[in-house]
């Protein structure tokens, strides 16, 4: 039998874990209609409801808007301050957008919002090139266009939006030429060979499991997952936020994965936390979180190992060498965590079982074990 809603919930409907406004109704012959996200989780309905009933009234005209003194113009450097609260305010980590909008803020940064556009960015642009990677640079772009969306549909002075215009389109660049470099077993020991300590295990893991440079810098020991028929140290969880698959879509809509360490990748982790010395499986020399693994050191390595290679190119390697090992091309896509219709049924129990099983067939023919800053390589 169908229950009509608490009165304080009605209008709010659950969406994953997140609360939504759901009004649709006449009021003084008008009809109002909200269909929007409150961004509140699960635990804040109190939070949903005050944001619920602030936008009716709104909608409505109950609330006058208050007269606000804006001083001047809002600007992109006041909308990117609101943006990075935001995130935090989600519980969503905003270091790699602060780092985006550090990039664009000499540029962007004392501009009126409505005069952010192709032509007035486009000179920043251009100047990078040559210094920094055009995937650096398109990402700055991507998420100086997520602030002026941001501002558009959220941020409101009164009733005024702060950027009352339809956010133009922000073309990315497209100098980058650099193809896709898997490296083979003989180059894989050159580089062991000439990398720092520090960077050794986040490589070897990346190897061992095609994790993403995010997924590994960011790898805590919380994480850690015990499942029967799993060897220790063999699944680990990614949650959604760390996840590239998830950073354009909708909170409801974003999910977390497993990944999955065969042996050489769980004798990188019991070498690791025999020396735990952090909440960080992969800390930085100083102990803090690495945050970022293609770095000085890694370059360096590069250089003395004669491979021109990004960190990204360590996940190409793992997926050719998953291919050649025969590999089923589903299971390929549930260990690099790409999303396919089957990846649900692959995070259960049997499914870890089965993907550890298949993983564990990647093997060089003849195995090279040599000792490397006190460890070891495959």
């Amino acid at each position: 039998m169908h229950h009509n809603p608490e009165p304080k919930h009605r209008g709010l409907k659950l969406r994953g874990s997140i609360w939504w406004i759901d009004i649709c109704r006449r009021v003084d012959g008008r009809q109002i209609s909200i269909r929007e996200s409150t961004g509140c989780r699960e635990g804040d309905l109190a939070g949903a409801i005050a944001i619920r009933d602030r936008r009716l009234d709104d909608a409505t005209g109950r609330r006058a808007a208050p007269v606000v003194d804006l001083g001047g113009p809002r600007t992109f450097a006041d909308a990117a301050a609101e943006y990075l609260l935001d995130l935090e305010q989600r519980g969503k980590d905003p270091s790699r957008a602060e780092q985006d909008i550090r990039l664009v803020l000499d540029a962007l940064g004392d501009l009126p919002l409505d005069h952010v556009h192709q032509r007035t960015i486009q000179p920043w642009i251009d100047a990078q090139r040559g210094i920094r990677a055009s995937g650096t640079v398109g990402r700055a772009v991507r998420t100086a266009s997520t602030v002026l969306r941001f501002a558009a549909a959220v941020l409101r002075d009164g009733h005024v939006p702060w950027l009352a215009v339809t956010p133009p389109k922000l073309r990315l660049p497209d100098w980058g030429t650099r193809q896709r470099r898997p490296i083979t077993w003989e180059e894989q020991d050159r580089l062991i060979d000439a990398l720092p300590e520090h960077l050794i295990g986040p490589v070897l893991f990346a190897l061992a499991t095609g994790a993403r440079q995010a997924e590994i810098t960011t790898l805590r020991w919380d994480r850690h997952r015990d499942v029967d028929g799993l060897a220790p140290w063999s699944a680990w969880w990614v949650p959604p936020e760390i996840r590239k698959a998830s950073s354009r879509l909708a909170p409801s809509e974003q999910q977390g994965r497993y990944l999955v360490a065969p042996r050489l990748g769980r004798a990188v982790i019991e070498r690791a936390h025999t020396k735990q010395e952090s909440d960080w499986v992969f800390p930085s020399p100083r102990g803090g979180a690495l945050y970022r693994a293609n770095n000085h050191g890694w370059r360096t390595a590069c250089g003395e190992a004669e491979l021109d290679i990004r960190f990204h190119d360590l996940r190409h390697t793992f997926g050719d060498r998953a291919a050649d090992a025969g590999i089923p091309l589903d299971i390929v896509r549930s260990l690099l965590g790409h999303r396919h219709r089957g990846i649900t049924e692959h995070y259960s129990r049997p499914g870890l079982v089965r993907l550890l099983g298949e993983v564990e067939r990647i093997g060089r023919p003849a195995p090279r074990l040599a000792a490397v800053g006190g460890g070891f390589a495959q």
